[in-house]
């Protein structure tokens, strides 16, 4: 699920990049920026778990890592209808859920 979502967010990042005009680079790296807060968020906060070290900073990564994803989803999609804005925006909420859960078994495993 985690991988899938996050797959499906990837490829929607990579459609239309709203910061080609400000950032210079090629567009996978717009979204690879954007996913990378994710995974490395992801990565800390069970580094931080397995350490027995407070995970709140690692936590905060992941949350600005999903909401960008889905700010960016939202702008792709804006001349699109409701609905299709709302699963445009679905896989990013779905891989921070499935991380959050994950994370919860860790932490129940390790503590």
């Amino acid at each position: 699920m985690y991988l899938g979502g996050m797959a499906v967010t990837y490829r929607q990042l990579r459609v239309e990049t709203p910061l080609a005009n400000v950032v210079s680079a090629p567009e996978w790296a717009h979204a690879v920026l954007v996913m990378g807060l994710m995974v490395g968020g992801g990565l800390g906060v069970a580094a931080a778990i397995v350490d027995r070290r407070s995970t709140a900073a690692s936590w905060v990564l992941i949350a600005i890592g999903t909401a960008a994803a889905v700010a960016w989803c939202l702008w792709a999609t804006r001349d699109d209808a409701m609905v299709q804005m709302l699963f445009a925006a679905a896989p990013p909420l779905i891989a921070f859920a499935v991380v959050a859960e994950l994370m919860r078994q860790l932490h129940v495993h390790f503590n």
